[in-house]
Parts: structure tokens; C-alpha cells; sequence
């Protein structure tokens, strides 16, 4: 039985901490990935000193620094797993729990997997420097210093380390400390001495009351009264919503030591009862099971919270086929309609492989909220991206530089307006956030790429991704606003434009098309013919042919409008319409013909197996879209 105490037991808790590491990898390896994005670590003195302006500095800067090895998701759970395996360990010895109570230590750490895996939309709106490891780190310092405290033999010499870290450790670990306090009082739950519960008890109340109220008042004149005893934590606050429910985790954290504080003081009474030796067992793994279940309920499993963020990354990484790919997917759960965002990454996608006129309609369409408390704005989930790979890198700069000075710097942030500022030949500027990414642990190479444009602008043309956006960002600027409508700024701007470069050209008649518009569509189309008619082997794309067939059948005038002088039967022969398309509208409608009773929103259900991936589907039946 000894030897099951002292070895199985630790196995097994082992084993459980890889289970774990292996199911938020599997899950949330892309998530992972975008938080160190997300994030910024610098090795300067002057990051130090901006880090450490606030209350909890150090924890935060420690926890940024942590949060970039999530550019390997393996090798940052990996650190992750040792953290909670050292809290598991230190938990054990200060609460002295052995056998089967040691399980009670897994607790912690699935509080802190609960932490890490409700994160959701928080990813782009917490303000917390390196938020993914704060919980972690700041528990495990909490035991740290918590260890000396039972050491100490003296009552007078607790008190003292007691005060000692209370007054010290606020400025470093901002409300953790107050942690490390409560466990230096739990852990005195053996000896259950009165006077020295009373004293340790009262102090700790007055360290909690007084230390943030004088530091803030005295060193930290910028941080407001309220938020001193929230320092260091993350705030689920944007706006006028507040989440609670979020914090629940982080209230789990102090129950979970708390129930490790009780089972120690009574793990001795129910050893030498033997009617009750399966007890300890039994309340362990009922306790473990409730907090899994927890943890589970808490899981951010929000379908197109992942889709987005893996998108996103497919982006970066130029994959566009990859980004397809995973609109199709529905391995990370559920089916469910897109998001505007989505479905705008997947016509980037299909843009960029010249591919859009022909499979647009292929792919699934909606505008799905965004599973938030709050209203999701795309500027902060991939406006930015969409702004640089259009062409708009003054929109794409001005909401970098909003979301850093918001949100934070971060690599992310940092790498656009590198590329923005190389673009617009703004040399000087660009060369600034190189020199700040060069210093980072895992972005010196990308940072030595673009240091080369600097030197030598005339290879940007020659880059697989400035290349087609180069041409597109030459054409006028204008002094206009988006009002945070991402996808509607750019429709309105393209679809009203005109452009002698043939992707930008292409660009205008895709939204005149998404646009709905017979008044953008027709002279945008002549210029898409004009332009490409003469080249060998040219076919219009099939949906350009099906706006172009729908549009003169509803306004039979038009063909002749576009070639003046020619007759309508003329200029309709300068179309080349395929004959599946002319067979496909009839088809279309015949069928609206025999549906005839049917309500707008059972025709939707009753046309999309067959003609769902129709111009005509989307023209008559995608109606009152949501853009944002």
C-alpha cells in the first residue's frame, strides 16, 4: 500500500496533466498560436520600465515573456505543464497531503486550464500584458513565498514575512499577493492555535485592506482607487458589459486550495477510521470529476471563434488553399453559418488564387454572430488583415495604431505597420519596428526579411505577398472614415471605382456583383471584357456570366446601353454566355415557378441544395445581409 501511495499516485497525476496538455493541443493549438501574435516581449530596460508602471509589473512582463514560446504550441504547453506539475508539488508539501490526497493538487491546475481555455473573443479585447500565463505564474509565485511561512518556528517571524510580502510583493504581483497571504494562513490549518489564527487572520486582513491603498495613493497615482485590488487580473469588462461569468475560474482557484486546507486538517481523523478507508478515494475523484466538468463548461468551443483564428493564421502564412480549406471544415464541431469576417477571408482566398469569379458561391455564406457578450467589431478580428491584403494600408496603419495604444503593443500589430510603412515607402518608420521585432526571441528572421526592403524597395515587387497588394495601394487616397464597417467601406470603395491595373479592375466588379447594384455592375463588367476579351483563351468566369444573363433578362435594355451604336441582339452577342448558365436561370426559374406558395424563407431551404451556388440564389434570396 506504501508503495501505491508514493509511486501510482504521482503517475497517475502525471498521466493526467499530459491528458490535458494534449486536449488543449488539440484543440487550441491555432488559438495558441495567435495569442503570442497577440502579445510582446522585449528584452530592453525601457519594456521592463513600461511593463512594471503598474502594479504586478514583473508578473505581467514574466508572463508576456512566457506567452511568446506559444510561436511552438507544443513547446509553450509544454512549459505550461511543468509550471502546473511545480504548483501540483508545492501544493502537496504545504498542505502536507499524501496518498490519495495528493490528487486534491490536480485541482489547481485545472482551475488554471479553465483560465486558459474560456478565453474566447477575450483574445482581441484583454488589456492584461501576457494574460495567457498570469494565472499560472501567479499562483505558482503565491506558493513560493508561502513555503518559507511554515518553516518559520517563531510567531512574531511569520508575522513578519507575513508583512514583508505583503508590503513587497504588491508592486511585483499586484492582487497574486493577496493569494500568497491566504495560503500562508491556510496553511496553518494543523496547528489550530487560536491566538496565532488570530493574529495571522487579522494581519492578513489589514495587508489586503491597507497595502493597495496606500501604494496606489503614494507610487501608482495613475491606476484608479477601484481596480488597486484588482491589479494584475484580467479585467472582463468592455464597455458598459461585464462578464462575470468569466471570473469564476479564478474564484475556482482560491475554493481549490481552500478544499486542499480542509481535507488536510481531516485526513487524519478519517485515516484512523476504517469503516471509512475508501473515503479519501472517493471524495478525491468526486472532486476531480466535478472540477473536469467545470472546466469543460467553461471550454470556449465556439465553431467559428476556431475557424477565424485558424484562417487567420493561414493567412499570415500564405496558404491560401489552406484557408478554404478550413471555411469547408467541420471537424471543430458543429456546422454553423459563417461569420462576415469568414466569409470576407474566404473571398481574399479565392481572389488571391483568381479563383472568385468562378467559385464564390461555392462556399458557405451568412453573417453569424460572433459568440460574445458584446458586439465583435471586425476591425479587431481581422479588419487590419483585410485592409493591408486590399490595398488600404492608411486604414490598415490607423487601426494598429488604435489597437496598441488601446490594447497593448504586439507582434501582430507591430508586423502590419512594418509592412504598411514599407508600401507607402515610409523608410524611417518601417525601420523603427523592425529594429523593435529584431530584438524578440522568434520573429529576428521575419524582422532580417523585411530589413532587406529597407535597403533594396525594388525587390517588394518580387515578394510572393507585396506583390499583387503594391499595385492596388497605388491608386488615390481619400480622406474618408469606415465608422469600424469594415466590409462595407471596402464594397462601397471598389464597387465605385475604376482601375487601369487588372486586380484592382477585377476588385471592382467583384463587389459591384456582392453589392447587388445593375448601375455599378454593367459599366464595371464592359471594362472586365474590354480588358480581357483579346487574350488567348480568355472565358468569363462563370458568376460574372450569371450577374451579366440575370441583370439582362431583368433589364433587357441594358446589353445595348453598354456599346452604343449596336442593337440589343448585338451587343448581347458580345457576351459569352454559356449555354449551362442560360440552362441553369431557367431552371431557377421554373422551379421559383412551382414554389410558388412558398414563403422567402422556405424557398431558402427548398433552392440551396441545387442552387445554392447560383448567382441567382444569392441575387434573389440572400437578402438583408448584415456587414460589418
Amino acid at each position: 500500500m506504501k508503495y501505491i501511495q508514493r509511486f501510482i499516485v504521482p503517475l497517475l497525476l502525471a498521466v493526467a496533466l499530459l491528458v490535458m496538455g494534449g486536449l488543449v493541443l488539440r484543440t487550441e493549438s491555432e488559438v495558441l498560436y495567435r495569442m503570442q501574435e497577440l502579445s510582446l516581449w522585449l528584452p530592453t530596460k525601457y519594456f521592463f520600465g513600461i511593463s512594471t508602471i503598474y502594479p504586478g509589473g514583473v508578473l505581467t512582463w514574466a508572463a508576456a515573456y512566457m506567452t511568446q514560446h506559444f510561436f511552438h504550441p507544443a513547446l509553450g504547453m509544454g512549459l505550461m505543464l511543468l509550471a502546473w506539475g511545480a504548483i501540483m508539488w508545492l501544493t502537496c508539501r504545504l498542505f502536507r497531503l499524501r496518498g490519495v490526497w495528493q490528487g486534491l493538487s490536480l485541482l489547481v491546475p485545472l482551475c488554471l486550464m479553465a483560465c486558459l481555455v474560456q478565453t474566447g473573443y477575450w483574445l482581441y479585447y484583454l488589456k492584461l500584458q501576457g494574460h495567457p500565463w498570469v494565472p499560472t505564474l501567479g499562483v505558482l509565485l503565491s506558493l513560493v513565498l508561502a513555503m518559507p511561512f511554515r518553516r518559520i518556528p517563531n510567531r512574531w517571524g511569520r508575522l513578519a514575512w507575513m508583512g514583508l510580502v505583503g508590503i513587497l510583493g504588491y508592486p511585483l504581483m499586484g492582487a497574486w499577493t493577496f493569494l500568497a497571504l491566504g495560503l500562508m494562513v491556510a496553511s496553518m490549518n494543523e496547528e489550530l492555535k487560536v491566538k496565532s489564527l488570530l493574529l495571522t487572520s487579522s494581519l492578513f486582513i489589514l495587508l489586503i485592506g491597507l497595502v493597495p491603498l496606500i501604494m496606489v495613493r503614494q507610487f501608482y497615482g495613475q491606476v484608479q482607487l477601484k481596480e488597486a485590488w484588482f491589479a494584475a487580473m484580467p479585467s472582463f469588462q468592455y464597455g458598459q458589459t461585464d462578464c462575470p461569468e468569466y471570473r469564476y475560474a479564478y474564484y475556482a482557484i482560491g475554493l481549490a486550495f481552500l478544499l486542499c486546507a480542509l481535507c488536510s486538517v481531516c485526513r487524519k481523523s478519517i485515516a484512523t477510521n476504517q469503516k471509512g478507508k475508501w473515503l479519501p478515494a472517493v471524495s478525491v475523484l468526486l472532486l476531480l470529476a466535478l472540477a473536469s466538468f467545470g472546466v469543460s463548461k467553461r471550454w470556449e468551443r465556439d465553431t467559428n471563434f476556431h475557424k477565424e483564428v485558424a484562417m487567420t493564421n493561414a493567412i499570415h502564412r500564405l496558404d491560401w488553399e489552406g484557408v478554404l480549406r478550413i471555411s469547408l471544415s467541420q471537424e471543430m464541431g458543429k456546422p454553423m453559418p459563417p461569420t462576415r469576417v469568414m466569409v470576407m477571408m474566404k473571398n481574399l482566398a479565392l481572389f488571391r488564387l483568381g479563383r472568385a469569379g468562378d467559385e464564390m458561391f461555392r462556399y458557405p455564406e451568412g453573417a453569424e454572430q460572433q459568440h460574445a457578450p458584446w458586439q465583435v467589431r471586425m476591425t479587431q478580428v481581422g479588419g487590419k488583415m483585410l485592409y493591408y491584403h486590399y490595398g488600404k494600408e492608411g486604414f490598415c496603419y490607423r487601426w494598429c495604431m488604435e489597437d496598441g495604444v488601446e490594447f497593448g503593443w504586439s507582434v501582430d500589430v507591430l508586423k502590419y505597420m512594418t509592412k504598411c510603412s514599407l508600401i507607402t515607402h515610409d523608410w524611417d518608420v518601417a525601420q523603427k519596428y523592425i529594429d523593435m521585432l529584431r530584438r524578440t526571441t522568434y520573429h529576428r528572421p521575419w524582422a532580417e526579411k523585411y530589413q532587406a526592403y529597407v535597403r533594396h524597395p525594388e525587390r517588394m515587387k518580387e515578394d510572393e505577398e507585396m506583390r499583387p497588394i503594391i499595385p492596388m495601394a497605388e491608386f488615390p487616397d481619400r480622406l474618408d472614415g469606415d465608422n469600424t464597417l469594415v466590409e462595407l467601406y471596402l464594397l462601397k470603395t471598389f464597387s465605385s471605382g475604376f482601375g487601369a491595373d487588372p486586380g484592382y479592375q477585377e476588385m471592382t466588379l467583384l463587389c459591384a456583383l456582392i453589392m447587388k447594384d445593375i448601375e455599378l455592375f454593367w459599366p464595371r463588367f464592359r471594362q472586365y471584357l474590354n480588358m480581357h476579351q483579346q487574350e488567348e483563351g480568355f472565358h468569363v468566369p462563370l458568376h460574372y456570366q450569371e450577374a451579366a444573363y440575370l441583370y439582362s433578362m431583368l433589364e433587357p435594355q441594358r446589353p445595348s446601353d453598354l456599346w452604343p451604336g449596336m442593337t440589343n441582339a448585338e451587343a448581347a452577342e458580345r457576351i459569352p454566355f454559356d449555354e449551362p448558365v442560360k440552362r441553369r436561370y431557367k431552371e431557377f426559374m421554373d422551379f421559383n415557378a412551382q414554389c410558388g406558395s412558398m414563403s422567402e424563407e422556405q424557398k431558402k431551404s427548398a433552392f440551396l441544395p441545387q442552387f445554392g451556388d447560383t448567382f441567382y440564389y444569392f441575387y434573389f434570396l440572400r437578402r438583408n445581409q448584415q456587414t460589418n
